[in-house]
């Protein structure tokens, strides 16, 4: 499949290199050259927007503020659909500058070794010719479809989300050396225990509620930790940093 996009930055870059692995026609504009030059002889490249060929399935890569300027230079076209990772950016603000079909995703990092998860919205104009978005996708991780006044939602809790998942593990690790652990036991330790509950989570399809009364013993030692992290307020802490987040994202759409 003929592939374009738009900006190769954190994303635009993981998106390229995964579709150039799958054997797809890859043809890529930045600004700035130093960006595409480890491209080159992998993909086409241009600086340009101008420049860029008609392709199937053209990815807008860009940050927010430059999202608008980008779009005035995409020619219109009546056989192409355009994917946008534009966080803030509507839909029909898309479509209003290149009148064609568009789907809006939001992708986690998590994408560059298929593991990731990908929050979609489609334009009506878009539908006929959402299969051919979902395959060229499909290897990227799970696609999860939401309405898109949900995105600023979906933008908290997965698309930033492992940002948040990091420091989470990060301060366990740390925790783990502050009890004499090495570094390289306390992070094996936290990545499996992270990795093993989500998946018997996913597994067993219960509420957290009721598999973390399993591991839970009366006057034990993890009602100890639990009592503490209550006492703490971890869970006010993480549920204001996802609507923190959240405000942010809606912010981004309004401006």
């Amino acid at each position: 499949m003929k592939v374009g996009i738009i900006g190769v930055g954190n994303i635009g870059s993981i998106i390229a290199d995964l579709l150039i692995e799958k054997g797809h026609e890859l043809h890529l504009v930045n600004r700035h050259i130093e960006k595409i030059r480890k491209y080159e002889g992998r993909a086409n490249t241009y600086l340009d927007i101008e420049k860029l060929p008609e392709v199937d399935i053209l990815f807008l890569c860009v940050k927010p503020q430059d999202a608008l300027q980008a779009l005035k230079k995409i020619p219109h076209s009546h056989n192409r659909i355009l994917v946008s990772t534009v966080a803030g950016l509507t839909i029909n603000e898309i479509s209003s500058y290149v009148g064609e079909g568009v789907v809006r995703i939001m992708p986690n990092i998590p994408i560059s070794i298929g593991k990731g998860v990908i929050g979609i919205s489609y334009d009506e104009k878009a539908l006929i010719e959402e299969k051919k978005v979902e395959e060229l996708l499909l290897p990227f991780g799970k696609l999860v479809e939401v309405n898109e006044h949900l995105f600023p939602a979906v933008t908290a809790l997965s698309g930033s989300g492992p940002a948040f998942v990091f420091v989470i593990i990060e301060s366990l690790v740390d925790a783990g050396m502050k009890l004499g652990l090495s570094y390289e036991v306390a992070m094996n330790l936290v990545l499996e225990t992270m990795k093993g509950s989500a998946e018997l989570l996913q597994h067993e399809a219960k509420h957290p509620g009721e598999l973390r009364h399993i591991v839970t013993s009366p006057a034990g030692t993890t009602i100890e930790g639990i009592y503490s992290l209550e006492q703490q307020g971890l869970r006010g802490i993480l549920m204001k940093t996802i609507f923190d987040t959240y405000k942010r994202a809606l912010e981004l759409q309004e401006d």
